[in-house]
């Protein structure tokens, strides 16, 4: 006959009853994060309110009101990050704790000694640790709930927050917890548990960041690409628990407040059947695991060698890293050298406990040196043909040529177009073509993103020539219609949104005859009308043209606060838009005049190292070289940076024109490649600065470009 004690129901019930320590733990964290932080809120909110109606006006005191309320339900929902400090900290703390006899000789012959099953011992353990933090937390959740509704604040209730945030805390806890409760069986002794615990839970974002490092280092065309961060975030979730707001990634925040961005549906399911399997290899290695290995440092003789192996490699290299970034590539093998050695020593002690345990297992630490080194060699000298690889035309579904966003770009003539410019790159990684503070201005650097299926491919040509070939396909790229619709803010507004939180306004500034100018669009029809046809004339316009008007794009809420959504241009060639502004806003755009300036000043680079610049600075004094300056220049802060290929002055300045207005505002003017005012700088041009040095491909000689 089974005692009632031994039972499944008494058995967990006597277990709680032993560990009322975790109860008023988590009762006391609970109550500190959830139920203290949300009186405070809606007390303050409510107090505010109170004040707010007998000294401001009926709409400030709303908005200030739902602005507290959005507080008080992110403390209720998944913004609470005190809340998620808490459950990490009872995940480990009960994980170690329910399973803690293991690492004790009297205790653990006691508790195997019980007429008990291993399988019904864990599961009661592990139950155990679960009801002690989760009793607590919805018994503070209903009170926190309760509250709300008693104090008025009802607002902040909102279930659907509520849910996602229970189910989000549930998952990431159940996982924190199998991974803490596995490193508890897997070790015998609680100090080792908790340093293998934090290996465990941070050494995938370290494998993750180091290989990002050591492509940046070995591999020429290593582009990180859209999302590395958070492909990298996602392998930890003590820190990925952090950037979720229940069942959603966090996306913008209102008043500090995070506020729910994409569904994180698909993370939090990969998390839970993570904690399944995790779970279930506990188990299986809680029943196998030997009473008698209480006390050593692993409780698994076989998995001593694996876990110092990978210890060793990512310390390894991690410290062959940090000593190149620290004092440059000569100390990156010392370094790796250093780092894998003294981990050997360190893990070696802690197995054996003792000090002398450096001098053990040499073979081992040859090994892993030889290993080590010669991953870096075949990585340095590219075995695997990193840098060479090209895919297969057929295979590409969608390209891009920045680092911003996921490829976008479906058009095969768009994607033929970036598939030659990686035919070109690769053609000069072959070549071991090398960009040098002589050669630079002769080679662009093209971000290429390829979509291969569900798999995205990146890469970041640094020597692709630049020639009239290059040139034309990104032109046919950033001019195409696709481009444009993909890319171009002016093709996302929401003109004719009716939405109160988003009123669509545009700012238009323009250089006119009484200076520097702007002028608020806001009267729907009109506004219509102006980016109706503005997109017209974009997608019309192939060649370059010379922006002449700025447009902000803006939308207003409820309360007048403005939200910005980026910016639009309007060039010479749009001439239809330009007649409907000049119509709308009484802006007509005009160059800069001489009369406006006090003076204008070009400064010379000169190249002494890649990234070195040598700076000489030189005062136009003929008015006429003046005028033809301002004529032709375009006011740096409108210039159009989606089409960098355009202009002769960007980016990697060799030469900088600036002007200072009379109100001592200071201009800096770019140019169109075919208006750079090759003769006026090389009337200025101070001795000693080369003649033919290219300024971003343009040519600073009227002689070199003929």
């Amino acid at each position: 006959m089974t005692s009632k004690n031994f039972s499944s129901k008494g058995l967990l019930g006597d277990s709680m009853r032993r560990s009322l320590w975790a109860l008023v733990l988590s009762g006391v964290g609970f109550f500190l994060s959830l139920l203290l932080p949300a009186l405070m809120t809606m007390q303050n909110a409510l107090e505010s309110r109170a004040q707010g109606l007998r000294e401001l006006p009926q709409a400030s005191v709303a908005f200030n009101w739902q602005n507290a309320m959005n507080n008080a339900a992110s403390m209720l929902g998944g913004g609470n990050l005190f809340v998620k400090i808490v459950f990490i900290v009872l995940a480990v703390v009960c994980g170690v704790a329910m399973f803690a006899y293991l690492h004790s000789r009297q205790k653990v012959d006691f508790y195997h000694s019980l007429p008990v099953s291993r399988t019904r011992l864990f599961v009661n353990n592990f139950l155990t640790g679960i009801c002690c933090t989760f009793s607590t937390y919805f018994v503070m959740l209903a009170i926190t709930v309760a509250c709300a509704y008693a104090m008025g604040c009802g607002e902040a209730v909102r279930w659907d927050e509520i849910g996602g945030a229970v189910l989000c805390n549930l998952i990431v806890f159940l996982l924190i917890y199998a991974l803490t409760v596995l490193t508890t069986i897997v070790c015998g002794n609680t100090i080792i548990t908790l340093l293998l615990l934090a290996w465990v839970f941070f050494s995938p974002l370290l494998l993750r960041m180091l290989q990002i490092g050591l492509f940046e280092k070995f591999y020429e065309t290593y582009a990180s690409g859209a999302g590395t961060m958070e492909s990298a975030i996602r392998l930890t979730p003590v820190v990925q628990y952090f950037v979720l707001h229940g069942t959603h990634y966090i996306g913008e925040r209102v008043m500090g407040v995070p506020q729910p961005g994409e569904p994180a549906f698909g993370l939090l399911a990969g998390y839970l059947i993570a904690a399944l399997v995790v779970t279930a290899l506990a188990l299986f290695l809680f029943r196998l695991r030997r009473s008698e290995r209480a006390g050593t440092a692993l409780a698994f003789e076989p998995a001593k060698l694996p876990i110092k192996v990978y210890m060793c490699l990512v310390i390894g290299a991690a410290f062959g890293w940090l000593f190149s970034m620290m004092a440059g590539d000569f100390w990156f093998w010392p370094g790796l050298v250093i780092g894998t050695v003294l981990f050997h020593w360190i893990v070696e002690i802690i197995y054996a406990f003792d000090f002398r345990a450096i001098f053990a297992k040499p073979l081992h630490l040859l090994a892993i040196l030889v290993v080590l080194v010669a991953g870096m060699h075949a990585m340095q000298f590219d075995v695997t043909g990193y840098d060479t690889w090209l895919p297969d035309r057929e295979d590409i579904t969608a390209v891009d040529i920045d680092s911003v966003t996921a490829p976008q770009l479906t058009d095969p003539a768009n994607i033929d177009a970036v598939y030659r410019l990686m035919e070109l790159g690769v053609q000069e990684v072959q070549k071991g073509t090398e960009v040098t503070a002589d050669n630079e201005y002769g080679y662009r650097t093209v971000h290429i993103t390829c979509q291969l299926g569900n798999h995205t491919a990146a890469r970041r040509y640094r020597s692709i020539p630049d020639t009239d070939e290059v040139g034309a396909l990104l032109d046919q790229i950033e001019q195409s219609e696709e481009y444009k619709r993909a890319k171009w803010p002016l093709f996302r507004f929401d003109e004719a949104s009716t939405d109160p939180n988003r009123r669509p306004l545009i700012d238009v500034r323009a250089h006119t005859a009484g200076g520097m100018t702007s002028v608020e669009l806001s009267n729907p029809e009109k506004l219509v009308q102006v980016v109706t046809t503005l997109r017209e004339e974009s997608l019309s316009r192939t060649g370059s043209s010379k922006p002449v008007m700025f447009l902000s794009l803006y939308y207003l809420d409820e309360e007048g606060n403005y939200n910005y959504d980026g910016e639009a241009y309007v060039t010479e060639a749009d001439t239809k838009t330009l007649a409907l502004l000049e119509e709308q806003t009484g802006l007509t755009p005009v160059p800069y005049s001489v009369d406006e300036v006090l003076s204008i000043q070009i400064e010379y680079g000169v190249k002494v190292e890649l990234d070195a610049t040598e700076w000489q600075t030189v005062q136009v004094t003929d008015r006429a070289d003046m005028q033809a300056l301002l004529t032709d220049g375009i006011d740096e802060t409108m210039v159009d940076y989606r089409s960098d290929s355009q202009y002769a002055n960007r980016e990697d300045y060799t030469i900088v024109i600036t002007a200072q207005l009379r109100d001592d505002t200071m201009v800096m003017l770019a140019y169109l490649a075919e208006d750079w005012p090759y003769e006026i700088v090389d009337k200025y041009r101070p001795d000693g600065v080369s003649d033919s040095t290219p300024e971003n491909g343009i040519a600073t000689t009227a002689e070199a470009v003929s």
